[in-house]
């Protein structure tokens, strides 16, 4: 990149030096036949020619440098007037290409609500953007105080429940009974327990134990001899443990059936108790007593710190998704970009407010742009400037030397021609 950056300019610069040459050697020829007025006039080219290409050659070094080394006056102009090119750099900028004034009335003219939300609009569908946010919202999650929202919690459980009425929460209790048959599922859940409980061989051998070593025990009491020395030599430890388990399981089976009648007899005793506890005045004072002694023994802190960690990574996990994107996060930004587009009021006094906004930053700190410009050409050696300036004009420089010499050729075959003329 850098080699054919520079070939234009090095060409130029050839061009300019043949073209010089080129009239030396055109006038150095023609010296010897001077006489002739054909080579007289070409001659008069040549000379002003060369005369001409010296001069912009001169002129042109003189602004970087000594030319030929030689120290003559009002050459090497611009690492004489350093300070002086740079000032006037910086004024040049802040007095008439960026003044202040143009400045601020270019930004009163626009509409920058307008072009502020067209912005956004392209942001928000940009995956970084997506990305960014994400992680945001994933940092706020884990710096949030999980000590302190716990504390929080656990007392904010522990005083609503001591604060609820007991009448009222039996009330709510048999409402929520009535919709959803809340008996009937803890009847059920307690008979699959069980039944889980009984099928174990284990649990089940140990019942069978614990009846046989009973009747054993029994054998004190006069009534009961007789039986139970007559079940100990039908039955086995053993059998006597399936025997069990299996009347159990059969009793089991009964009460999952709906209409069994000791079903309906123990939910119709707990429903009967259920609805005098909503009138039972003692009772309900005993549990509001518990409640505000007992509440606070709960260490309810293992089952919130489980809980949090489960909804935190669940929230992670969420934010990350597409649904969350699609469905949460981008209808709520276009919605909110829309009523800010839809409202007239606000949305002129937000383009007002970001104007004078500008406004201010441009008339606090108009004057840091020229101390930029002066610190960045400060930044840089003399060397360095003239090669920045030579890089950027120097195919331009070049060209006014080639052009010297031949307007130079020119005018001086036209004074050839008028001299041959008069004489």
């Amino acid at each position: 990149m850098q080699e054919h950056a520079q070939t234009p300019k090095s060409s130029t610069r050839r061009l300019a030096t043949v073209s010089l040459i080129f009239m030396a050697v055109g006038f150095i020829a023609s010296l010897p036949f001077k006489e002739n007025d054909w080579v007289f006039w070409l001659q008069s080219g040549f000379e002003a020619g060369l005369v001409g290409g010296i001069a912009d050659w001169f002129a042109i070094t003189a602004l970087f440098r000594h030319p030929l080394g030689l120290k003559i006056p009002h050459t090497n102009l611009l690492p004489k007037n350093r300070e002086r090119v740079i000032e006037s750099i910086v004024q040049m900028l802040e007095k008439d290409l960026l003044n202040k004034e143009s400045i601020v009335e270019k930004l009163r003219h626009m509409t920058l609500a307008d072009r502020f939300i067209k912005l956004l609009r392209s942001i928000v569908l940009l995956p970084a953007f997506r990305s960014t946010v994400t992680e945001l919202l994933t940092g706020i999650l884990h710096k949030l105080p999980r000590e302190a929202i716990l504390k929080v919690v656990d007392e904010r459980i522990s005083d609503t429940v001591k604060a609820y009425p007991s009448k009222r929460l039996a009330e709510r209790l048999m409402e929520l009974n009535d919709e959803r048959r809340l008996d009937e599922l803890a009847i059920d859940q307690l008979l699959g327990y069980g039944q889980r409980l009984l099928e174990d061989p284990v649990i089940r051998d140990q019942i069978g134990r614990l009846a046989y070593h009973a009747m054993i025990d029994q054998e004190k009491n006069t009534f009961l001899r007789v039986t139970a020395k007559t079940v100990q030599k039908v039955y086995s430890e053993e059998r006597l443990s399936l025997v069990i388990q299996s009347v159990l399981l059969s009793v089991i089976q009964d009460m999952k059936q709906v209409h069994h009648p000791n079903r309906l007899a123990i939910l119709d005793h707990l429903r009967r108790n259920l609805a005098q506890l909503t009138q039972d005045e003692e009772r309900l004072a005993k549990i509001d007593h518990w409640k505000a002694t007992e509440v606070d023994r709960f260490d309810l802190q293992p089952v919130l710190h489980r809980a949090y960690t489960a909804g935190v990574e669940e929230l992670k996990t969420y934010l990350a998704s597409d649904s969350f994107w699609e469905n949460r996060a981008l209808p709520l930004m276009n919605q909110a970009l829309d009523e800010w587009d839809q409202h007239p009021t606000f949305k002129e006094e937000s383009d007002r407010w970001m104007k004078d906004q500008l406004v201010r930053f441009v008339d606090q700190n108009h004057q840091k742009i020229g101390g930029l410009v002066r610190e960045n050409l400060n930044r840089f050696d003399t060397e360095t400037l003239i090669h920045m300036i030579e890089d950027k004009v120097g195919n331009d420089l070049q060209w006014i030397r080639v052009n010297g010499a031949i307007c130079g050729f020119f005018i001086g075959l036209i004074l050839g021609g008028i001299k041959l003329f008069v004489g």
